[in-house]
């Protein structure tokens, strides 16, 4: 049998107990369920912690370890579920005896994979230093600041680096099971892997994480004239020619406002101004049905040939792709007493 260990710390999200179930599955599920033969399972799924003894994780999940790590002298997979971080927090200086555990587990040959957040610990034990990887998008900048080692590939779903690939970082929560379906392809081959997404409806996340990425307005900067500037785009940002108008209203000197407006946010006028309306055209695809075109024109574009280049390349989709992907099914959207 193939050894998982799934690592629990206080931060650990659910995803440690969906992991454990769906690779407990494998070998099992398919064969009794669908095929009505006897069969066992094809993987040895423990949870392991620092002190083996039993914890509380968020959201007041009682967790019992089903050993210590000091107690695990080798495995071949160790997966690292989703943890709760905010962005910009690090583990330096938490859980060490636990990095020092998976950094000995990867150099005898285990697999070490990462999910979400998890790649920040994963992070901190140094093994991805040199080597490329991914999260999710919305802790993209704060892991390029802490790790700016790490070759941070985040519009990629799932990243595999080190020694013979031994090493697989994924993006947002969900991917969690893009990994564990990673992991069976890979140990026990694609059938096992497919009859397990088939039978849990599971689908790889295979167009990246950039269409579900939500523009993160660099406000926390210290020039105060570009915040109000900022939020003058926010209100105005659908009329034409809203960079010239900002300019104005800023009261700045043309080269020194672009200067400070780049310095401050990290884009120019015009990339803040495209990314607002791109953002708002998302919402209008995703909650009604109006026709892309006239999309087009209520985020400011009248060119709406230009509009789809530029959705395109903001979003990996085109409106089209992305109203299929995200829109509401008419199951699921509000009826109007609950509008009301």
């Amino acid at each position: 049998m193939i050894h998982v260990s799934l690592p629990a710390i206080p931060e650990t999200g659910t995803t440690l107990l969906g992991a454990m179930e769906l690779l407990g599955s494998v070998g099992v599920t398919w064969q009794q369920v669908v095929k009505g033969q006897p069969a066992d399972p094809l993987f040895d799924v423990s949870i392991v912690s620092e002190s083996g003894k039993s914890m509380t994780i968020p959201r007041r999940w009682s967790v019992e370890p089903h050993s210590a790590i000091a107690d695990v002298e080798r495995t071949d997979v160790i997966f690292i579920p989703s943890l709760w971080m905010a962005p910009g927090e690090t583990f330096a200086g938490r859980h060490g005896a636990l990095k020092d555990w998976i950094s000995r587990q990867y150099r005898q040959g285990a697999m070490v994979c990462a999910a979400c957040t998890g790649v920040l610990l994963l992070a901190d034990t140094g093994l991805l230093d040199g080597e490329k990887a991914t999260t999710h998008w919305a802790y993209e900048d704060s892991m390029r600041r802490s790790y700016p080692r790490i070759d941070l590939q985040a519009d990629k779903v799932m990243v595999e680096s080190g020694t013979d690939g031994r090493l697989v970082t994924s993006g947002s929560h969900a991917t969690w099971y893009d990994v564990i379906l990673h992991v069976i392809s890979r140990t026990c081959g694609r059938e096992a892997a497919m009859e397990t997404a088939k039978f849990f409806l599971l689908q790889w996340h295979n167009d990246g994480q950039l269409p579900y990425r939500a523009f993160q307005d660099p406000v926390q900067h210290g020039d105060a004239a570009i915040r109000e500037c900022q939020a003058w785009l926010r209100k105005n940002f659908t009329q034409p020619n809203p960079v010239e108008a900002v300019e104005k209203q800023s009261g700045l000197a043309t080269r020194s406002f672009k200067r400070r407006f780049k310095d401050a946010t990290g884009m120019t006028v015009i990339d803040y101004v495209q990314r607002l309306r791109v953002e708002q055209a998302k919402g209008l695809l995703e909650g009604g049905d109006a026709s892309v075109d006239d999309i087009g024109w209520r985020v400011g574009y009248e060119d709406v040939a230009f509009f789809r280049r530029l959705f395109k390349r903001l979003t990996g989709l085109t409106p089209r792709e992305y109203r299929r992907k995200f829109q509401l099914p008419m199951a699921a959207r509000p009826t109007d007493a609950v509008r009301r």
